[in-house]
């Protein structure tokens, strides 16, 4: 909340309008002491039970999601970083295209899968650099983007100047809380967007 746009390969950045541009936001201290209560539940638990369970969970929903594809056997889901459960956690950051090859709106998908009590992140994740080079956005073209705009540039007058590339994806998170309903439910969710128009 502290920034309008951060980009990586142009060195440029918009601050957040007014206070909030120069605010660092408040640590939770008065949760500090949650800390050890959770230290306790993953001892109790046992670290490499969680693992196993997590990675399991990201390679049933990984392999889900990469069969998907549309009527014209155009792939539903293009799937950034690995594509195995080898040397990768338990994030799946992603884009979701139409059966014409076109990205789904993040925003969009962020939206619809809260219709249906999904809660996933989208956008850049804290990550420009990486989300510009993902979505093959080159520095001349975001250059022209902080020269064209104004010192006030929001994140939507940037995905509107880097149209048609887009300005972020979308990321499911599993961890110790996730189980097979969750990923079954992200898993039905991506497949009601096969085949839209």
């Amino acid at each position: 909340g502290t920034i309008n746009i951060a980009s990586v390969q142009a060195d440029r950045f918009v601050p957040a309008p007014g206070a909030a541009g120069f605010e660092d936001g408040t640590p939770d201290f008065t949760s500090i002491f949650a800390v050890e209560l959770g230290l306790e539940l993953l001892e109790s638990i046992g670290v490499q039970r969680i693992h196993d369970r997590v990675r399991a969970l990201t390679e049933w929903l990984m392999g889900a999601l990469l069969a998907l594809r549309h009527g014209n056997g155009r792939p539903l889901v293009r799937l950034y970083g690995p594509t195995t459960t080898e040397a990768r956690g338990a994030t799946l950051a992603m884009n979701l295209y139409d059966a014409s090859g076109h990205v789904i709106d993040h925003q969009l998908v962020e939206r619809s899968a809260g219709e249906r009590r999904i809660s996933l992140r989208t956008g850049c994740f804290c990550n420009p650099g990486a989300g510009e080079v993902a979505m093959g956005l080159t520095r001349p073209e975001i250059e022209q983007c902080f020269a064209d705009g104004d010192s006030r540039m929001t994140y939507d007058d940037l995905r509107r100047c880097i149209d048609p590339h887009e300005a972020g994806a979308v990321r499911v998170s599993l961890g110790l809380a996730s189980n097979f309903a969750d990923v079954f439910a992200f898993l039905d969710y991506a497949r009601s967007l096969l085949d839209l128009p």
